[in-house]
C-alpha cells in the first residue's frame, strides 16, 4: 500500500487546497451564474405575460368605452382603474395610453422611458396580441386599442428590468453564500483530511467530495429556482383572474343574467387559446360553474387540484345576494418544465466541471510528483508522469475554446452568408476551411517541430487559435469568419502535432500508448466541456463575448505553456529543403495502406463530424426551435 501524504509540508498541502478551491470556485460560479441567468430570463417572461394580462384589463375598459363612437380622450376611468394596479404591483412602473402619434393621453404614473421605438425593434407576445420592447432599461408592453373602425392608440405598461434583476438577485444571495461555504469546506477537506489517505484513496475521496459539494449547491440552486418560478407563476395567475374579472364586472354591477349574454363561453375559450398553460378558468355563481374553458363543466362545482396555482377574484357587489367569483388555475407543470431544464443544464455543467476538476487535480499531483522526485531517486518515472500531465491542460483548453461556439456557429454562419448575399450552400465553407487547413498544416507542422521544438510549436498553435477567435469576436461577417476559421485550423493543427511530439518525447517506449491517452482525453473532454459551457453562456453574454472569452483563455494557456512546459524536442534530424517535404508527401500518397486509411477512414470520419454532427444537426435543431443549450448538450452525446 502506498504511504499517506501526512509528511507533505504544510505549504505544499496549502497549494493543493488552493488549487482545489479554485476548481470548485470556477465550477460554482458557472453553476450559479447560469442558474441566475436562467431564473432572470424565465422570471422576465412570467412578468411580461403578467403585464399582458394587466394591460388587457385596461384595454378592455377603453375599448368598451370607445366602441359606441366616443373619443378615447373623454374616458374618465383611466386613473381609477390603472393607479391601483400600479400601486399594488411593486414591479410595475407605469400604465399609460398613447394616441397614434405616440402622444401620452393618460398616465397612471410618469414613465421614464420613451415609447417611440420603431416597429422592427418589437417582439410579439405568445398570444400575438401584444408587442414587447426592451429599451432604456425597461420592458414595455404595447396593446392596441381599437374602436369599430380603426386603431386609436396603445395601452403601454412598463417595468424596470433592474427591478426584475434585483428581485432575482435577492433570491440568489443565499445561493452565493452557500456556494462560498461549499468551496471553503471542500478546500478545508483537501488541506486537513485528504493528506491522511494514500494516493489512490485520496483521489477517490477528493473526487467524491467534489461531487457531493457540487450536487449540494445544485440542490440549493434548484430549490431557489422553484421559489422564483412559483412567484412568477402565481403573479401571472392573479393577473389572468383580474383580467377576466374586469371584463365581466359590468355584468355583475348591472345584475345581468349570465344566460342572457352570448359570447361568454367564447371569451373563456379565447383565454385558453391565448394562454395555453392555463388548466382551468371559470366564472362561478353561488358555488356552481356558469362558464368554463371546458363547456362540459357548466353546472358542476370547481375541481380543485392540490398541485395547481389558483387565484380567486370576487366580483360580487355589496348587498347583492349572488356570490360571483372568477377562478384561474395554473398547473405546477409550468414551473416543473423550467426546473427540469435547469436540472438538465446543471447536469451538463457538472460533467464539464468534473472534467475540469479531474484535469487540475492531475496537474496538482504532477507538481507534487516533481517536488517529490528528489526524495526516492525515481526521477525518470516521476518526471515522465509529471511532464505529460503538465501538457494535458494545454490540449484540453485548446479544444475547449474551439468548441465553445459550436452550438451556435452554424446558425451564425448561415446569417453571415445571407447578409453577404451569397448562396445558402456556402454557409458550411468556414467549417470546411477549418478542417482543410487543419489537415494541410499537419505535415508542415511535423517538419517544423523538428526545427523549433514541440514547446514552441504548441505556443505558436495556441497563438493562432487565439487570433482566429479574436477575429470572430471582432467581426462575424462571412469573409472575416472564413479567414478566422482558416487561421484557427492552422493553429489547432500545429498544436496537435506539438502536443503529440511533446508526449512522445517525454514517454518511454513501454508507456507511449498510455501517454497517448493524453490526446484522447484532451480532445473528447475538451469537446464535451466546450459544448456544455459555451451553449449555456451564449444566451447571457452573446456570441462575440464567447469568442473573446475563448481567445482570452487561449492566451492565458499560451502563458501557462511558456512558463510551465520544459523545453523538449524530438531530437530527430531535420532537412529544410522544400523538395524533401514534397518528396515525403509523394511517398506517402504512393503508399496504398496510407491512402486507404486516409480516404476510407479519415476523410469520411471528418466529413461526418464536420458536415453532419457539427453543422447539419445544429442547423436542423435550430430550425425546429431548440434552444442553444439543448443543441450543445445533444452534440455532447456524440463526444461522450
Amino acid at each position: 500500500m502506498m504511504s499517506s501524504d501526512t509528511n507533505l509540508p504544510f505549504s505544499k498541502r496549502l497549494v493543493d487546497a488552493a488549487t482545489m478551491f479554485c476548481v470548485a470556485a470556477i465550477s460554482m460560479v458557472l453553476l450559479v451564474y447560469v442558474a441566475f441567468g436562467e431564473a432572470k430570463r424565465n422570471y422576465e417572461q412570467f412578468q411580461i405575460e403578467k403585464l399582458v394580462a394587466q394591460g388587457q384589463v385596461v384595454q378592455s375598459a377603453l375599448e368598451t368605452f370607445i366602441r359606441p363612437g366616443l373619443p378615447a380622450q373623454q374616458f374618465i376611468g383611466f386613473q381609477q382603474l390603472s393607479e391601483p394596479m400600479v400601486k399594488a404591483d411593486p414591479l410595475l412602473d407605469a400604465i399609460i395610453f398613447i394616441d397614434p402619434n405616440n402622444q401620452t393621453v393618460f398616465s397612471a404614473s410618469e414613465s421614464k422611458a420613451p415609447v417611440t421605438a420603431s416597429q422592427n425593434e418589437a417582439q410579439r407576445s405568445k398570444d400575438g396580441l401584444a408587442e414587447i420592447r426592451n429599451q432604456n432599461g425597461e420592458f414595455q408592453v404595447f396593446l392596441p386599442v381599437r374602436n369599430r373602425f380603426e386603431q386609436v392608440g396603445h395601452v403601454v405598461l412598463t417595468v424596470s428590468s433592474k427591478k426584475i434583476a434585483d428581485k432575482v438577485e435577492e433570491a440568489f444571495r443565499p445561493v452565493v453564500i452557500a456556494a462560498g461555504i461549499a468551496c471553503f469546506g471542500f478546500a478545508l477537506f483537501v488541506l486537513l483530511f485528504s493528506p491522511n489517505l494514500n494516493q489512490n484513496s485520496r483521489a477517490r475521496w477528493i473526487g467524491s467530495t467534489f461531487a457531493v459539494t457540487f450536487i449540494g449547491v445544485a440542490v440549493v440552486v434548484v430549490s431557489t429556482l422553484v421559489s422564483v418560478y412559483a412567484q412568477g407563476a402565481q403573479a401571472r395567475a392573479k393577473s389572468l383572474a383580474d383580467s377576466l374579472g374586469q371584463r365581466l364586472d359590468d355584468l355583475v354591477i348591472y345584475n345581468i343574467n349570465m344566460d342572457d349574454i352570448t359570447g361568454i363561453i367564447q371569451l373563456f375559450g379565447d383565454y385558453k387559446r391565448l394562454n395555453p398553460d392555463i388548466r382551468a378558468a371559470a366564472i362561478i355563481i353561488d358555488g356552481k360553474i356558469r362558464a368554463h374553458i371546458d363547456p362540459n363543466r357548466r353546472g358542476t362545482e370547481w375541481d380543485h387540484v392540490a398541485d395547481d396555482y389558483e387565484y380567486t377574484v370576487s366580483i360580487s357587489q355589496p348587498g347583492n345576494p349572488r356570490d360571483v367569483v372568477i377562478k384561474v388555475a395554473l398547473p405546477r407543470d409550468v414551473v416543473v418544465k423550467q426546473i427540469i431544464r435547469s436540472v438538465k443544464n446543471s447536469a451538463a455543467l457538472f460533467i464539464a466541471s468534473a472534467l475540469f476538476a479531474a484535469l487540475f487535480m492531475g496537474l496538482a499531483r504532477s507538481l507534487k510528483l516533481l517536488a517529490d522526485s528528489n526524495k526516492d531517486g525515481s526521477w525518470s518515472l516521476l518526471e515522465e508522469r509529471a511532464t505529460i500531465n503538465l501538457v494535458k491542460p494545454v490540449f484540453f483548453l485548446a479544444v475547449f475554446v474551439e468548441h465553445l461556439s459550436y452550438a451556435f456557429l452554424p446558425s451564425l454562419m448561415q446569417a453571415a452568408t445571407k447578409a453577404a448575399s451569397l448562396p445558402a450552400s456556402l454557409a458550411s465553407t468556414p467549417f470546411v476551411a477549418y478542417y482543410l487547413t487543419f489537415a494541410l498544416s499537419l505535415l508542415p507542422a511535423g517538419r517544423a517541430e523538428r526545427r523549433i521544438g514541440a514547446k514552441n510549436l504548441i505556443l505558436l498553435g495556441l497563438s493562432c487559435a487565439a487570433l482566429g477567435l479574436a477575429i470572430m469576436g471582432l467581426s462575424s461577417d462571412f469573409w472575416s469568419a472564413l479567414g478566422a476559421r482558416a487561421i484557427s485550423g492552422i493553429g489547432q493543427g500545429m498544436l496537435f502535432i506539438g502536443v503529440q511530439a511533446y508526449v512522445l518525447a517525454n514517454s518511454s517506449a513501454s508507456r507511449r500508448t498510455q501517454a497517448g491517452s493524453t490526446i484522447v482525453f484532451g480532445f473528447q473532454a475538451g469537446m464535451i466541456a466546450g459544448m456544455a459551457i459555451g451553449s449555456l453562456l451564449v444566451s447571457y453574454i452573446g456570441p462575440s463575448a464567447i469568442f473573446f472569452l475563448g481567445a482570452s483563455i487561449a492566451l492565458v494557456t499560451t502563458l501557462y505553456g511558456l512558463l510551465a512546459l520544459p523545453v523538449r524536442t524530438s531530437g530527430s534530424d531535420f532537412s529544410d529543403s522544400i523538395h524533401s517535404a514534397w518528396r515525403d508527401m509523394g511517398a506517402m500518397l504512393r503508399t496504398s495502406s496510407f491512402t486507404r486509411t486516409v480516404f476510407l477512414v479519415g476523410v469520411p470520419a471528418k466529413a461526418i463530424l464536420t458536415g453532419v454532427i457539427l453543422f447539419g444537426i445544429p442547423i436542423l435543431l435550430t430550425q425546429n426551435g431548440y434552444a442553444k443549450e439543448d443543441i450543445g448538450q445533444i452534440t455532447m452525446i456524440y463526444a461522450g
